[in-house]
């Protein structure tokens, strides 16, 4: 089947705009840049439907009214996709797993459904409800093997339908085109004579600012000085006191000349130019686009030994692996790069020449490429 008469296209009714929202984009953009067409839909209000109709993405709004059960609205995505000959449609959350499947039952048959997962499966979902919706799917794509196996342990998900397709980003933004370290600091005030950590997500206890900068107390008892480097947004509109909490941590102790906030930026080559050390410091990370731009960059990782990170991380060659939200442990692995300035050289290296082969975009669009072509 040619996908220059059929359309591509992911249905996301997220109202945030982090790494999930930031990579169903990103798909859409580097397909149709292969020659795709595709589409997106979502709520208008939102910053991912701007974002789209900004990059040159057709957008069509559909607002969900209720986390499940919302069939005016499935019907609508099902009339938008037969209008739009959308042949491929994308689901990326699970609140849009109702709207998807009925989606494609009110097109009969006209789309092939693939669930797109970017996050944990909590509960089991075996159950009659569940397990019918799951069912629906012709595709679940994960990214890493790792989630795969959760998804074969807590759901009824046939084995023939899964599929592992490692998340990619443009190579030559971290590499050819990566700004000077000199350039970098100066961007964002830092000297270039102290070692400079840097953790880039959402402000959210889930990511782990908190812990980050509790490590930074305890390194200052052995007299190192490193910088800290946070950059992220308030998750949508959540989270505000944590924001405030960790502002006053700093505060309380005489920590505000080191640690430096600053919002989320498009050009976040820019943040990993400067520096030395990446922190990973999420509870549990599907698999965090965030350690692949690192790695891609040259900067050793110290991340959770939990979640895809595992699967990203390789202790003693790319980086280290510490328990989730143990500050004793992060501390530690701070202060063992920090004293070990050939081992940092040396992860570096491997960081970055390892990640050019597995994570490249050209190969994450040819992968669904190819199961695209599956199922049609």
């Amino acid at each position: 089947m040619s996908h220059n008469k059929y359309s591509l296209a992911s249905y996301c009714s997220s109202p945030a705009w982090g790494g999930l929202e930031m990579n169903v984009l990103r798909l859409l953009r580097w397909m149709k840049q292969r020659g795709w067409e595709v589409r997106f839909y979502g709520d208008p209000q939102t910053r991912m439907f701007r974002e789209a109709v900004e990059s040159g993405i057709v957008a069509f709004g559909i607002t969900a009214r209720f986390r499940t059960g919302d069939l005016v609205n499935a019907w609508r995505l099902s009339r938008a996709a037969r209008r739009d000959r959308v042949h491929w449609l994308i689901v990326h959350r699970s609140p849009d797993i109702f709207l998807g499947v009925f989606a494609k039952l009110f097109a009969r048959a006209r789309l092939r459904l693939i669930y797109s997962q970017h996050m944990h499966i909590g509960k089991n979902k075996k159950d009659p409800y569940h397990a019918w919706l799951y069912r629906r799917f012709d595709a679940v794509v994960t990214p890493v093997r790792w989630l795969a196996d959760r998804v074969l342990e807590k759901t009824t998900v046939p084995p023939e339908r899964l599929h592992v397709v490692t998340r990619g980003i443009e190579i030559d933004k971290y590499t050819t085109h990566q700004p000077s370290r000199a350039a970098a600091r100066a961007q964002f005030g830092l000297p270039l004579d102290q070692s400079v950590l840097g953790l880039v997500g959402r402000l959210d206890p889930k990511k782990g600012q908190d812990v980050a900068i509790e490590a930074l107390i305890r390194l200052r008892e052995f007299g190192h000085r490193p910088h800290l480097l946070l950059v992220g947004d308030r998750s949508h509109n959540e989270w505000d006191e944590f924001e405030a909490s960790l502002r006053a941590k700093v505060a309380a102790h005489e920590l505000e000349t080191p640690v430096h906030f600053f919002p989320h930026r498009p050009d976040i080559e820019w943040v990993y130019a400067a520096l030395d050390i990446f922190l990973m410091a999420s509870k549990s990370e599907c698999y965090g686009m965030v350690t692949l731009e690192a790695l891609l960059s040259g900067v050793p990782v110290i991340g959770t030994n939990d979640g895809g990170t595992v699967d990203l991380v390789q202790p003693g060659r790319n980086g280290l692996l510490v328990e989730p939200r143990n500050v004793q442990q992060l501390a530690d692995a701070i202060r063992t790069l920090l004293d070990d300035k050939d081992a940092v050289r040396r992860m570096s290296e491997n960081a970055r020449k390892d990640a050019v082969i597995r994570f490249s975009h050209v190969r994450q669009c040819e992968e669904w490429e190819k199961l695209l072509e599956t199922l049609a």
